[in-house]
């Protein structure tokens, strides 16, 4: 059955291993993050079997199917919870990410209701502006408050996001700013934090270079286990293209030579954008049965043919040009694609993606 994402499941242990081993060479927990590849329970396996204590995501469901697997494994709520949700949160999640005090409440409410003791770390502003406090004198009230006065929670670190809003890069100034921020809390409370969570992924080249600052303790790390997109943004490679361990193929359902540029006056495309085309004169177009419903945006994708041009796409449909291919492609051939971020996240949560284990 096509469209199929193809999982390799060795490739995917030793790329989940060799993060570990750079982490554990600069004194770093790492949070494995599943979100990104849906919380598979296969993949959820692998990561247990490496060694990940600690496992995340901002789905509740995930988390619980993490329990399900290995009621050992901490389980970490990646996304501020909505007040809706503060009951079941406590019931599967060990440990949540917060930012504002009203919430903050209710988890400790909720907390005292079910008779336990719920992990919190806050989240704070660096720069990138998507959750977190920013306001020092907040900052600090309400890390005193949650010490102080919320006896059914634990204050156990502070954290930052870097790059996913944004685009900040994630620096040694900037984790420095973040531990700057971690000690003036320690000092407010009269203790030392368990834990300083510095940025996600696209720290990870900083890790692997020796540049993070003493005083990170924590990573949360999912996107770099699968694949390797880092390469021109942080000029570092995760893996060399023959450890992608995850492969999408899509067939080829229509061969024609057409011209390059759309005939007609032009608008939107299907999904409000305006577009501008290069004309390139006849050429040769595939059309492969896949499209933005199964894996987001197709121009992030990345095909293994290195002559294959994608053109673009609609929700059913991803367009390619063929034309300096040294292969002779015919309708019903499979085409495979390596992934960016953006394609795992949809490919793997989309019912009609096949997904095929290789062990």
């Amino acid at each position: 059955m096509y469209p199929r994402l193809e999982i390799d499941m060795k490739k995917l242990k030793s790329n989940v291993n060799n993060v570990l081993e750079v982490a554990e060479k600069n004194n770093i927990e790492i949070v494995g993050v599943v979100k990104a590849v849906n919380g598979i329970r296969e993949i959820v396996e692998v990561l247990i079997e490496c060694g990940i204590k600690t496992i995340a995501s901002s789905r509740l469901s995930q988390l619980r199917l993490i329990k399900e697997i290995n009621p050992n494994i901490n389980t970490y709520d990646l996304r501020i919870p909505m007040i809706s949700e503060v009951d079941e949160l406590v019931e599967c999640a060990d440990i949540s990410l917060n930012s504002n005090l009203e919430i903050l409440e209710k988890l400790n409410e909720a907390a005292k209701n079910q008779n336990k003791k719920h992990n919190v770390i806050l989240m704070l502003e660096c720069g990138d502006l998507r959750e977190g406090i920013y306001n020092e004198d907040e900052m600090l009230d309400i890390a005193s408050t949650v010490e102080n006065k919320l006896d059914n929670l634990n204050l156990m670190g502070v954290g930052t996001n870097l790059g996913c809003y944004g685009s900040i890069m994630p620096t040694p100034e900037k984790m420095n700013e973040l531990i700057g921020k971690a000690r003036k809390i320690e000092e407010k409370i009269g203790r030392k934090l368990d834990v300083v969570s510095g940025a996600a992924n696209t720290a990870f080249p900083m890790v692997a270079r020796g540049k993070l600052p003493d005083g990170i303790t924590q990573m949360r790390f999912g996107d770099c286990f699968y694949v390797s997109d880092l390469d021109e943004c942080f000029n570092y490679v995760m893996f060399d293209e023959d450890q992608e361990s995850f492969k999408l193929q899509a067939e080829i359902i229509e061969i024609y030579d057409k011209p390059s540029h759309p005939i007609g006056e032009i608008a939107v495309d299907a999904f409000g954008n305006k577009k501008e085309y290069v004309d390139k004169g006849i050429r040769k177009r595939a059309l492969i049965a896949v499209g933005r419903q199964d894996i987001g945006d197709c121009m992030h994708l990345r095909p293994l043919d290195k002559k294959l041009e994608i053109m673009g796409g609609s929700s059913d449909h991803t367009i390619l040009d063929i034309t300096d291919c040294d292969k002779e492609y015919k309708i019903g051939d499979i085409i495979e694609f390596y992934l960016m971020y953006e394609n795992l996240l949809m490919s793997c949560q989309s019912e009609y993606i096949e997904k095929k284990f290789i062990y």
